[in-house]
């Protein structure tokens, strides 16, 4: 009962340190937010943060660990349509738009850098299990797996940037088309038997 208790109250010291981040991140560049602006928004003293984080580079990248696990409900789920893509990325869209303020706030400085960097690192991943997934036994396809996850993943990241950058002038639809007709005749292209 008592490491319930603990855990809970841990995962709420979390929860708080997240959100005086990204409550700072709106207000000022992520490269100028110190870890004493941070504890000084959460109401939380110094060693209450370092019990729980290196730095502001490890709250940040836990809070996008967390993000992108959110995100990742998204990948290998049936369209709202129902229909299956090769690489679903609406619902992702829509989740960036609907959050737009925090992605903004990440805009200014490095938090953007690290949330593309972990976002290219962790759907690479995702996508190499999809992409394996996806091979009839036997069948060797003709650009490696791992290639094509970092591609697809590089690609998505890349056009999220854009996206962002440009203040958002298609709907989350249209860029999910948009992604689809680049990447899907080049995928099922390297999954033909090689």
């Amino acid at each position: 009962m008592a490491n319930l208790k603990t855990d809970r109250r841990s995962q709420r010291t979390q929860q708080i340190l997240h959100e005086a981040l990204m409550s700072l991140m709106q207000d000022k560049r992520y490269d100028d937010i110190t870890v004493q602006d941070i504890i000084d928004r959460a109401n939380v003293g110094r060693s209450t943060f370092y019990a729980h984080y290196q730095d502001k580079e490890d709250l940040m990248t836990s809070g996008l660990m967390h993000l992108m696990q959110i995100m990742s409900g998204f990948v290998g789920a049936p369209s709202k349509t129902g229909e299956t893509r090769m690489f679903p990325t609406q619902e992702l869209y829509e989740h960036v738009q609907e959050n737009h303020n925090l992605f903004r706030g990440m805009v200014r400085g490095r938090g953007l850098e690290l949330f593309f960097e972990k976002g290219q690192e962790y759907w690479s991943q995702k996508l190499t299990a999809d992409l394996k997934a996806r091979i009839s036994q036997g069948n060797q396809p003709v650009i490696p797996i791992e290639v094509m996850a970092q591609f697809l993943a590089g690609t998505f990241v890349t056009m999220l940037r854009w996206w962002l950058d440009n203040k958002m002038p298609y709907s989350p639809k249209e860029m999910d088309e948009m992604l689809q007709k680049l990447v899907t005749p080049v995928v099922e292209a390297c999954l033909q038997k090689g």
